[in-house]
């Protein structure tokens, strides 16, 4: 049985600004990443990212999937450290447009294998949400 976490935010910017900031991975937006390098595209399934976190946290991401054409990207986490509380986890970033007022829906969702704790889960929980709110910082005019 897998153990998943779901965020999501509605930000004030079209979805083309918002996809814009996340599809180059390199998470500029977000307080807690320190830096971030990519082996190759930001697009390529394969690209290997190196993010280092403020508190000194360096992990390798796999970008798995991507779509340009429905704003998404699935990455999963090939290593960590210090180590993390799962054997796995693949986590979907996806920007949707809300046509009412040009705003988006974002979402981002992690699906961890079943050795994930109740820890992984909540610490993603708790940084899906930070990261969230620098986004739409970040973007909203």
């Amino acid at each position: 049985m897998s153990t998943n976490n779901v965020e999501s935010r509605v930000i004030k910017a079209p979805a083309t600004v918002v996809w814009d900031a996340l599809r180059k991975q390199d998470f500029k937006f977000w307080a807690l990443v320190k830096s971030a390098q990519l082996s190759s595209s930001p697009s390529e399934v394969g690209a290997v990212r190196t993010t280092t976190f403020t508190d000194g946290t360096v992990q390798k991401h796999r970008l798995v999937e991507f779509s340009e054409i429905n704003r998404f990207l699935t990455y999963e986490i090939i290593d960590s450290d210090p180590a993390i509380h799962s054997l796995s986890a693949q986590h979907t970033l996806r920007v949707l447009p809300v046509t009412a007022d040009d705003s988006s829906f974002v979402q981002w969702s992690s699906d961890f294998s079943s050795e994930g704790s109740l820890e992984a889960v909540m610490d993603s929980k708790y940084k899906k949400l930070e990261a969230l709110a620098d986004l739409a910082k970040a973007v909203e005019k």
